[in-house]
């Protein structure tokens, strides 16, 4: 998965953070609402089996009030006990016929009870409870059947099975622990997020520590939903890759630039003190000083390619922005090009696309000149001696810009080069058995499109060819 179908961070978490949020505080009020009627109920069945105990022995001793008084009586006694809502008793003999109920309007559940008098007289002899099915939209009775002594009678007390809101919040815990509840819950939910969001940037720090330890070769995981947290580790991957590739030029730079600067050193010594022994005399002995010197030359040149390299990675090189008519300049460059390759046959076509004729842009046409004859130079070597340089001008699509393009008809560049081929000091494989050289032409004609403004970039390269692409912009924009 790509970076643009990931989520952002912020929407990934807040939208998890709700949902686990909801999905946690969901769980908790439902375990506390059945925490809550299992309370309830066991409340009510043990204060019903307490009030059938106390009409029991009323009834055995012949204190039970009857009339209005019994009503009183029971709701008195109700209340005590803590119970809710309109107490209804009735009393069976041994038979199971009733022989006093109230209030005398029974509610309709209770016609159940005739159905039920098998159950009751044969069922345990002790006090025990049964549930009566609701009628329409009413909760439900439960029924506490208290048998007396010998079985001589049954007190049943009918009470409603019902929990409301206002016994929810009136549970006998305090508010304290369900407000705990909550804050803890929060807080896990907040951890575990936190400590998933951890992971990765402790494994990005870890991996940094090794990259400090001078090992670039990290394994980071980038199987990361959250587009930032991808983003970080596929960046870091790519910053370690380069750094690798980075210390493995350092290394080639130390070894290339000793021998290169090494090779015409050891000539010029060579050289001189073959003439200074004696070892050749005459015509000779001025063809080594003519071979000194074009050592002393090429040394110089590669001195001089480290010091302007040096200066334009500084910043303290300056260019000199002037209007200029791009068209003609390239035109002018490659002609001044082609006249100065005596022996090679490389033919070199330049041609503008689209019919406008205005090109004029600011510029510096001698460091333009530098890169174009870095490239030029570049493709002849690339190619066989009857190849052609293909050089267009146009404007860029969909963006502002003016581009030039470098074609050659050469071998090609390496697929496994074409990521290098424009660092300091990288010189390809067979660049370094043909060409002697710090690989400094294009890294310095890269930071000479740079500091203009624009850049330098491989286009393409194949067995077909190889393009390079110089942009520039239409106005100036001096890089930071």
């Amino acid at each position: 998965m790509s970076a643009m179908g990931r989520k952002g961070l912020v929407r990934y978490w807040t939208i998890r953070y709700f949902i686990v949020l909801i999905a946690s505080m969901a769980l908790v009020g439902v375990l506390l609402i059945l925490f809550v009627q299992w309370d309830l109920q066991r409340s009510q069945r043990q204060g019903m089996q307490r009030m059938s105990g106390v009409i029991a022995d009323a009834w055995a001793k012949g204190t039970l009030p009857h009339g209005a008084l019994l009503g009183h009586w029971l709701d008195t006694r109700t209340g005590e006990l803590g119970l809710n809502g309109r107490s209804v008793m009735m009393v069976l003999d041994d038979q199971g016929e009733p022989v006093m109920k109230f209030p005398p309007a029974m509610p309709q559940e209770a016609d159940q009870i005739a159905g039920l008098r098998e159950q009751i007289i044969t069922g345990p002899g002790v006090p025990h409870f049964l549930t009566l099915e609701p009628h329409l939209n009413n909760a439900p009775y439960l029924v506490a059947v208290h048998p007396l002594p010998d079985r001589q009678a049954y007190i049943l007390l009918l009470l409603p099975k019902e929990i409301s809101y206002g016994s929810f919040l009136q549970f006998r815990l305090p508010r304290l622990i369900l407000a705990s509840l909550v804050l803890l819950t929060g807080w896990g939910i907040v951890y575990a997020l936190t400590r998933t969001l951890v992971k990765p940037i402790r494994e990005v720090a870890g991996a940094a520590q090794q990259v400090v330890a001078g090992n670039y070769d990290v394994k980071l995981n980038k199987n990361y939903r959250e587009k930032e947290i991808y983003e970080l580790v596929a960046a870091f991957k790519e910053m370690a890759d380069r750094l690798k590739r980075l210390e493995a030029l350092r290394t080639q730079l130390l070894a290339g630039v000793t021998h290169e600067l090494k090779t015409p050193v050891t000539s010029i010594s060579g050289l001189v003190q073959a003439v200074k022994g004696g070892v050749v005399t005459g015509p000779e002995a001025e063809t080594f000083l003519e071979m000194c010197l074009k050592e002393s030359y090429r040394l110089q040149n590669m001195v001089e390619d480290l010091l302007d390299f040096n200066s334009f990675a500084a910043g303290t090189m300056s260019v000199t922005m002037e209007p200029c008519d791009l068209n003609k300049a390239v035109r002018e460059i490659a002609m001044r090009w082609q006249y100065g390759q005596e022996g090679h046959k490389v033919r070199l076509n330049v041609e503008t696309a689209g019919d406008g004729p205005d090109w004029m842009t600011p510029t510096d046409p001698i460091r333009l000149e530098q890169i174009l004859v870095n490239l030029f130079n570049n493709a002849r070597d690339a190619m066989d001696p009857d190849g052609v340089i293909h050089v267009r001008l146009e404007r860029g699509a969909g963006t502002p810009g003016l581009l030039i393009r470098v074609a050659d008809t050469g071998r090609g560049i390496p697929p496994g080069e074409q990521v290098d081929v424009v660092e300091p000091f990288y010189r390809g494989n067979g660049k370094k058995q043909r060409v002697r050289g710090l690989g400094l032409g294009l890294p310095f004609s890269r930071l000479i499109a740079r500091n203009l403004g624009g850049d330098l970039v491989l286009t393409s390269s194949s067995p077909n060819g190889t393009t390079f692409t110089v942009v520039l912009p239409e106005t100036m924009e001096r890089p930071d």
